[in-house]
């Protein structure tokens, strides 16, 4: 695909939200040395023993910049990026943005086969790689699948060794960033996958204007409401090479706070950091979180500078709303949105418990919201589940090179139908039901897997659940549980039969069988992979007739 192939929005759906303000018309840089401006002596980022000021990361970023174009790197050009949470990260997220590059974030779970594959596909001018690290060379996986990779002309290699040294880049003449092009708003920079919990991931593309304009107001009514967020020393948790983690950066920048970045997760090494750096907010996926609130240094960990808690990347069971405020001491709220669209509904502090707890709030400003049937015409009314749809100016571009997908999950009214499954209540809040493929027909019962997740959840001896659709000759599917349970505990399906009991569950949605495992297979972002867990049951079923 040439620069010239990148979808663009027609002119009267961009006015629609320039007219509003919904569009700023700001790059990300823009806003970066706005706040270097302002802050040019605070730390914005601390890595181990380094702490970086706002100077600092904006004086690297210029070098980074003109090295990156020296190297033939320019506007529209799709730069590859496979690097743990580092200060290199940071580097490239403004650095492409100045130059007008793409930057399309790798999982470090992936290996020559999907490295290859990604790069492939991405038809990627340049790739920012590790070389050795943590027992893979990255760099050498990179080369050895170059012969098939006939648009990779650059690769650049992160503490380790290579034909291009990115360490070298940064002595470059920050004067040449001078001759960077320009960039407007409305230009594509960021370019990430969908998680895959269902396979055949999906490219969603993203402009400065969809990105950034809604990003840029909730960080203004942050300060607005709690003037004290201006000193927020937030944690880099997630991996930036998944939205969730890779929008970190951009509250730094946008907010003026600072970021302590986490390498790689791990429970005991994060819960270090939250005490020596007094970290206030913490962010990450339910995975994350139930890792922190079960490892066993939590209870002798000083985790009293900590005021706020996200969770993000998949809905948070309301047994975790209730672990993290007993044991953090503070609220937490419910968002609810996806690569595709960043943020489509959020409670609000000032909202009951009930509804934190149960729902998943209502649209952000300039956020539309509506429930299809199938039919994806036919809206559904109050209280009945059916599709979720969006509306609003975070709607991505479309999907890299898959123009018929972009145009099958959108009608001429302009919805994008997410694959989620939901229902409104009498006072707008959206309650979600889970992902419209994950549905259980059971005998002609439909059955939500979250609901029942939700509960297992609740469970004192259960750490993660899954809940599936198992094949069965008379009624199509059965239920099966999926759990992992915490040390030295035990469950039975007859446990959980009578846990459900008592929470008087409908029978029919019962769990007929439960797996106990070790571990669920997630993904790199820290959702449960239920396609392996279908293939399990379906083989297991298979060696038992």
């Amino acid at each position: 695909m040439s620069r010239a192939e990148f979808p663009t929005f027609p002119s009267d759906y961009r006015e629609r939200f320039v007219s509003r303000a919904l569009w700023l018309d700001r790059t990300l840089h823009d806003y970066f040395d706005e706040t270097v401006e302002r802050l040019p002596d605070a730390i914005a980022l601390v890595e181990g023993d380094k702490r970086i000021s706002f100077e600092q990361w904006q004086e690297d970023v210029a070098r980074l910049a003109a090295g990156l174009m020296k190297q033939g790197i320019g506007k529209g050009d799709i730069v590859s990026v496979q690097l743990p949470n580092w200060y290199e990260m940071c580097l490239l997220q403004i650095a492409l943005s100045r130059i007008g590059a793409v930057i399309q974030p790798m999982h470090m779970v992936y290996r020559r086969r999907e490295i290859q594959s990604m790069l492939g596909f991405c038809d990627s001018k340049a790739a920012v790689v590790t070389g050795e690290y943590r027992g893979f060379d990255y760099a050498s996986a990179v080369e050895a699948a170059r012969p098939e990779l006939p648009d990779l002309e650059v690769v650049i290699t992160a503490r380790g060794d290579g034909d291009v040294r990115f360490d070298d880049l940064l002595k470059s003449d920050p004067a040449a960033e001078a001759d960077c092009p320009a960039v407007s708003a409305d230009d594509v920079f960021y370019l990430n996958f969908t998680s895959g919990t269902e396979g055949n991931p999906k490219g969603f593309l993203h402009t400065h204007n969809t990105l950034l304009s809604v990003l840029k107001r909730f960080a203004d009514l942050q300060v607005k409401f709690d003037p004290e967020s201006a000193n927020d020393v937030i944690l880099a948790n997630s991996p930036m090479s998944h939205s969730f983690g890779h929008l970190s950066t951009y509250q730094v920048l946008l907010r003026g706070i600072r970021m302590v970045l986490v390498e790689r997760f791990d429970p005991g090494e994060t819960l270090q950091i939250v005490e020596r750096d007094r970290v206030s907010s913490i962010s990450g996926t339910p995975a994350h979180l139930i890792s922190l609130l079960n490892h066993p240094a939590f209870d002798s960990t000083d985790t009293s500078s900590v005021k706020s808690v996200g969770v993000g990347g998949a809905q948070c069971p309301p047994q975790l709303m209730a672990d993290i405020k007993k044991h953090f001491k503070v609220s937490v709220g419910n968002t609810y949105g996806m690569g595709e669209n960043i943020v489509h509904t959020r409670t609000a502090p000032t909202d009951s418990k009930e509804i934190i707890r149960d729902t998943v709030g209502k649209p952000v400003p300039g956020a539309e919201l509506k429930i299809f049937a199938d039919d994806h015409e036919t809206e559904m009314p109050e209280g009945e589940v059916g599709e979720i749809a969006f509306r609003g100016p975070t709607l991505f571009l479309g999907y890299y090179k898959n123009p018929e997908r972009t145009r099958e999950t959108r009608n001429d009214e302009g919805w994008f139908f997410t694959g989620d499954i939901g229902f409104v209540d009498a006072d707008g809040y959206l309650h979600l039901a889970g992902r419209k493929k994950d549905m259980i027909n059971r005998g002609g019962s439909k059955i939500y897997p979250k609901e029942v997740e939700d509960l297992l959840h609740a469970h004192p001896a259960v750490v993660r659940a899954a809940v599936i659709g198992m094949p069965d000759y008379r009624l199509g599917e059965r239920v099966c549980a999926y759990v992992e349970l915490k040390p030295d505990e035990t469950l039975t399906l007859d446990d959980v039969r009578e846990f459900l009991k008592q929470q008087e569950v409908m029978m029919y949605k019962v769990p007929e069988r439960l797996e106990v495992v070790d571990a669920l297979p997630m993904t790199p972002t820290g959702k449960v992979k239920k396609a392996p867990l279908v293939d399990d049951i379906k083989e297991k079923l298979s060696a038992e007739s």
